[in-house]
């Protein structure tokens, strides 16, 4: 009889597969997953430049006219974007609040203490100096 009890108490306690499934759901709305997109921008430049000064020598008008091109830069701009998708555990970042939240409240109480024994402190030794000036004025 003891053992069918057990047994029967065991069985009932298993989960199914939709009792998880539904579990599971319900935390996950209570904790979703907050995604961010982070996108970046790399930009590098490449400068290349011509050393190379050239002449050209032209008739016009029965005329030699010289051209001088003079070296010019080429500028190459290059520019990658970089997509960063961040994935953030709010069930994590809720235990971590809480967390931060009691060691907090242990912070406040802690120095309350350490209030309440420096004006102990306090007191005594002004009571300590009161007692030796008045050793000194008794003698």
């Amino acid at each position: 009889m003891k053992k069918l009890l057990l047994l029967t108490i065991i069985l009932s306690s298993c989960l199914t597969e939709k009792k998880s499934v539904k579990q599971l759901a319900l935390i996950q709305n209570k904790f979703p997953i907050k995604e961010s997109v982070e996108i970046r921008e790399v930009v590098t430049y490449d400068t290349i430049k011509s050393v190379d000064t050239l002449i050209k020598d032209s008739i016009i008008n029965n005329e030699v006219i010289r051209f001088v091109y003079l070296p010019g830069k080429t500028i190459t701009k290059t520019i990658k974007k970089d997509s960063v998708i961040r994935l953030e555990n709010t069930a994590k970042l809720f235990v971590l609040e809480s967390k931060l939240k009691t060691s907090n409240e242990a912070l406040i109480v802690a120095n309350g203490k350490l209030k309440t024994l420096r004006t102990i402190l306090y007191i005594m030794f002004v009571l300590s100096v009161v007692l030796v000036m008045l050793k000194k004025l008794i003698w």
